[in-house]
């Protein structure tokens, strides 16, 4: 959009040719650019923000501060060389269009480069992992009392307050030159030098606020930065008249450098923790482009406007650049809080996500690890050593598979646990994700600084299944694709008279949790999961009895033609986690799990 907006410009006929077209398309493509840079910059801070360590969001998100500087330096200088080359006559006539040619080309490669690139910030990531990014997110920020207070807080007590001393400070200073007879080229080099004289604070700021505060520095750069404009521009008037480059080279600097103190890292950083992830780069965006945009790009006009009336220059910059900020600053100075120290990942810590755990020693039998799993209603247990500190995980799938493979119920539950590393409790929640696929379990330990667990995270509730499975009943295709479609592989069923040890076997060594049982014409008469055979290990039932003897009779089933939505609605009301599909002779078709469901989402 940068790129069409610039280059447009730069390229678009004059009114002289197209009329009043070309004013209108001016007008358009100046909107584009603003959208462009609306859109970008405020996504930036947030996208930059969220990759960098905690200790140093001031400082490296500081960055982004000097590019809107620099991108004008730049721009200054390359006014100043086009006038040398084709005069002030030819600038203001043709020569001004090479400078929107140029930049397009630059912001072409930039935009490429990005592009090739890109890749989601870890915290975006695990707001789609965890099926928590909204779907209006305009809504979600203005429908929330606080966060529309957070919103009024950063835009009018923060941004909106610097907007006009950004822009008197790097736009209506060259004007103030050109009222004193400066030309546009001359107005714009002396502030480009001023502006790479600067760069360095604006660094510089955001690393002293990760040392010590934000908010004086943010306050500071208001109240300061406002109070000066006065007494600069009324000293520097004398020295424009006088031409004298070196004095308002210097009254440029001072300028600058205070405006580093606003306009720096520390205000990215008070922007990445004021908002929630859930909303923060529309928040960040519409805080950010509320403030410059209005009170910051109106400030140009709004200067002139007074001047016609009052006639005094340094009078209406002092009504518009220094009362409106004081006036909108003291709502951050008397409402305003620090925000250093926000840990911008902490709402996501795995201890916000954990559950109880149930809690047994590495030397329980494994029929006493049945009894307590089916006694507590989990499905997975963490293991402890003789000193209390954790040890691994065990739990259902585990027992079967040690009775699969010759243990007695009598073993230690040491001998089955799976020695799966931990997740801090401050740890990422996301990082669950990676350890449960890297050991192929359901459930991941949390424990505290001593090493010691204090919860649990079960993939059934980080992964927000129910979340998924009402979205996407909202899906038109799940209303169309019949369900036999999800079925991922053969049906693995057993007979009723087989014993449960064949059982057991079979759902190890097929990585199942449900068996359906069939007659000996192959119809459907029940099922029998994992939590049946744990409770029946539990209640000390011989593995040589027959699965019927265990199995849930009257299984839920869906008929061959049934739709993902049908088996969608048939989970959420019964509860359950997987449904068999049956043809019209009671034969089953196949299985389809909660898993199929969510990659479908």
């Amino acid at each position: 959009m940068m790129l069409a907006g610039t280059l447009g410009i730069g390229l678009l006929p004059g009114y002289a040719s197209i009329g009043i077209i070309a004013s209108i398309s001016v007008f358009l493509l100046r909107i584009i650019q603003g959208l462009a840079l609306g859109g970008g910059y405020g996504s930036a801070i947030v996208y930059l923000g969220e990759f960098v360590p905690e200790k140093r969001r001031g400082l490296i998100t500081g960055l982004l501060f000097t590019t809107p500087a620099a991108g004008l330096a730049v721009a200054g200088n390359l006014l100043a060389y086009l006038q040398s080359i084709f005069g002030k006559a030819g600038l203001i006539s043709f020569a001004w269009r090479y400078g929107f040619i140029i930049a397009g080309v630059i912001v072409f490669i930039i935009a490429l480069i990005m592009y090739l690139f890109y890749k989601d910030t870890p915290i975006f990531s695990s707001l789609r992992t965890l099926r928590k990014i909204t779907g209006a997110p305009i809504k979600e920020v203005f429908a929330n009392k606080r966060n529309v207070y957070l919103v009024l807080l950063g835009w009018i007590g923060v941004i909106g307050a610097h907007g006009p001393i950004w822009y008197t400070n790097q736009l209506y200073d060259t004007y103030f030159l050109q009222f004193h007879g400066w030309s546009p080229g001359d107005a714009n080099y002396v502030l480009s030098l001023a502006t790479y004289a600067a760069l360095w604070t604006y660094l510089f700021f955001g690393w002293l606020s990760d040392k010590i505060v934000r908010r004086p520095i943010l306050l500071i750069g208001i109240f300061c930065n406002a109070l000066l404009f006065p007494l600069i521009f009324y000293l520097l008037g004398p020295f424009a008249d006088a031409k004298n480059f070196t004095a308002v080279f210097l009254f440029f600097i001072v300028m600058t450098y205070f405006n580093s103190l606003g306009y720096s890292g520390a205000m990215s950083a008070f922007l990445l923790e004021l908002f929630p992830a859930r909303i923060r780069t529309t928040a960040v965006e519409f805080t950010y482009n509320m403030g410059y945009g209005i009170t910051g790009r109106l400030t140009p006009l709004i200067i002139t406007a007074i001047y016609s009336y009052i006639k005094n220059l340094v009078l209406a910059i002092t009504l518009y650049s220094t009362v409106v900020p004081i006036i909108m600053g003291l709502f951050y100075l008397l409402r305003g809080w620090e925000t250093l120290g926000t840990r911008i990942w902490e709402e996501f810590d795995a201890g916000k996500f954990m559950k109880q755990p149930l809690i047994v020693s590495s030397n329980t039998p494994i029929i006493k690890l049945a009894s307590e799993l089916i006694n507590s209603g989990n499905r997975v247990s963490v293991v402890i050593d003789n000193d209390g500190k954790y040890k691994g995980i065990a739990g259902e799938r585990a027992v079967l598979k040690a009775l699969a493979s010759g243990l007695s119920l009598n073993t230690e539950v040491d001998k089955i646990t799976i020695n799966a590393e931990p997740l801090h409790i401050k740890s990422p929640v996301v990082d669950a994700i990676g350890i449960m696929n890297k050991y192929n379990i359901r459930s991941v330990a949390i424990i505290d600084d001593a090493g010691k667990p204090v919860g649990l995270l079960d993939a059934r509730e980080l992964l927000n299944e129910k979340t998924v499975m009402n979205s996407l009943i909202k899906k038109p295709v799940t209303h169309r694709m019949p369900a036999r479609e999800l079925v991922s592989r053969k049906p693995i069923v057993i007979q009723a008279g087989n014993s449960l040890k064949e059982a057991i076997k079979l759902m190890s060594e097929n990585n199942v949790g449900l068996l359906p049982v069939v007659n000996k014409n192959g119809e459907l008469i029940g099922v029998i999961s994992e939590r049946d055979i744990t409770a029946a290990i539990s209640n000390k039932a011989n593995l040589d009895s027959p699965v019927q003897n265990y199995m849930k009779t009257n299984p839920i089933t869906l008929g061959y033609n049934a739709s993902v939505k049908d088996a969608i609605d048939i989970m959420n009301s019964k509860g359950i986690r997987h449904v068999i599909i049956t043809n019209d002779q009671k034969q089953i078709v196949g299985v389809i799990y909660i898993r199929d469901l969510i990659k479908l989402a």
